[in-house]
C-alpha cells in the first residue's frame, strides 16, 4: 500500500516563483492538477485506483516535512500507516500528538491531540512498541496508536483494528494491556473494552463488526471459527457456531466473489458454486438447525441483524 503512495510525484510549489505557482493554480482550476494539501499538487493520471486510505497516506506524505519530533503522526492517520483497517473511512485531518500541548486543537489540516503518555514497559524495543517512520515523520507505535484509537472512537471503528493487528501477529494482547495499564484514566474504560474484545480469530473487519453488534443486541457468546468436519470428507470452518441453539452465523461480504485475491483464479459463479455446496456441508450436521448469512447492510443496521437472529431463535435484547 505504502509503495503506490510513495510513488505518486508530487509538485510542491514553495519553492517556485510566484508567476509560476500562479501557473499551477490555473493548471488546478482546469483540473490539469489536483492539490493534496495547498502547497502540494499532483496529476489526476497518478491517483487513478487508489483508495480512501492511499488517499489519507497520500496527505501524510504531503504534510510529513511540517512535522518534526516532538510531534509524531498519531491516531487515525497513525492507523493509516500502520495499514489497519478503517470501518468509517480516513479523517479529512492530518491527526499528530503534541507533547508541548496542554490542550487539543483542530485546524483545517490538522487534528493536534496531547499525548496520555506510557512508561517503559518490558517490550521496548520490539516493532510494535517502537517509533515507526512514513515519508521522514515520526509515527507512533503500533501497540499506542491501537490505544489511542481505541481511547477515542466508538468499538465498531476500534474493534476491527485491534483484531487486525491480533490476527497477524503483529501485536501480543499482553502488549495492549501493560499499554493501557499505563495510561491515566482519561479514555481507559472505552480502550479496555476495546482490547478486551480483541480477538485474533476474527479473519476479517467484517467479522469484527459483527463481533460489536453481538455485544450491542446482547447476543450470547458464539464460538468463532467453528471446524465442522467428518472422517474422509471435506472440512469446513464456520464464522460463527451457537451451540445451544444449533445455529451458524457467517459474514457474507462481496469480496469472496469478486476480489482476485480471494477467488484465487476462480470465476465468480465458482466460487458461489462452491460456497452453495460448503453450506449444504454445514447444514448436513444435526446439530446445526439453521445457517444464517450476514452482509454488510446487515451489520450497519443493527434493528435488521437483530431480526435475522431471532428468526433463527438466536436470543437479543
Amino acid at each position: 500500500m505504502h509503495e503506490r503512495v510513495l510513488a505518486v510525484p508530487l509538485i510542491r510549489t514553495g519553492g517556485h516563483p510566484s508567476a509560476e505557482r500562479r501557473a499551477l493554480q490555473r493548471q488546478v482550476h482546469r483540473g490539469e492538477l489536483v492539490a493534496i494539501r495547498p502547497g502540494v499538487l499532483a496529476r489526476p493520471e497518478h491517483l487513478e485506483g487508489l483508495r480512501p486510505e492511499h488517499h489519507h497516506l497520500l496527505l501524510l506524505r504531503a504534510t510529513a516535512p511540517t512535522i518534526h519530533p516532538p510531534v509524531e503522526i498519531s491516531h487515525w492517520s497513525a492507523a493509516a500507516v500502520h495499514g489497519l483497517p478503517y470501518i468509517g473511512g480516513p479523517p479529512d485531518r492530518v491527526n499528530v500528538s503534541d507533547p508541548r500541548r496542554s490542550r487539543g486543537e483542530t485546524t483545517a489540516l490538522l487534528r493536534v491531540h496531547v499525548p496520555t503518555g506510557s512508561s517503559s514497559s518490558r517490550w521496548d524495543g520490539l516493532p510494535p512498541t517502537t517509533t515507526a517512520v512514513f515519508a521522514g515523520a515520526p509515527v507512533t507505535s503500533l501497540v499506542r496508536t491501537l490505544i489511542d484509537v481505541a481511547s477515542t472512537v466508538d468499538l465498531i471503528d476500534a474493534v476491527p483494528m485491534i483484531d487486525a493487528a491480533l490476527y497477524d501477529r503483529r501485536v501480543l494482547p499482553a502488549m495492549l494491556h501493560d499499554e493501557l495499564a499505563a495510561r491515566p484514566t482519561r479514555g481507559s474504560d472505552k480502550a479496555a473494552v476495546a482490547v478486551g474484545m480483541g480477538s485474533a480469530a476474527s479473519g476479517s473487519p467484517a467479522e469484527s463488526v459483527c463481533r460489536v453488534r453481538f455485544r450491542q443486541l446482547g447476543v450470547p457468546d458464539p464460538v468463532q471459527q467453528h471446524v465442522f468436519a467428518r472422517p474422509g470428507e471435506r472440512t469446513a470452518i464456520v464464522d460463527f457456531w451457537f451451540p445451544e441453539h444449533g445455529v451458524v452465523v457467517e459474514v457474507d461480504g462481496r469480496a469472496k466473489y469478486e476480489d482476485d485475491a480471494m477467488l484465487d483464479g476462480r470465476s465468480t459463479a465458482d466460487a458461489h458454486w462452491q460456497e452453495k455446496q460448503r453450506e449444504d456441508f454445514v447444514r448436513s450436521f444435526p446439530e446445526v438447525r439453521t445457517v444464517v448469512r450476514v452482509t454488510w447492510a446487515d451489520l450497519m443496521d443493527p434493528d435488521r441483524l437483530r431480526m435475522k437472529l431471532h428468526r433463527a431463535g438466536v436470543p437479543c435484547r
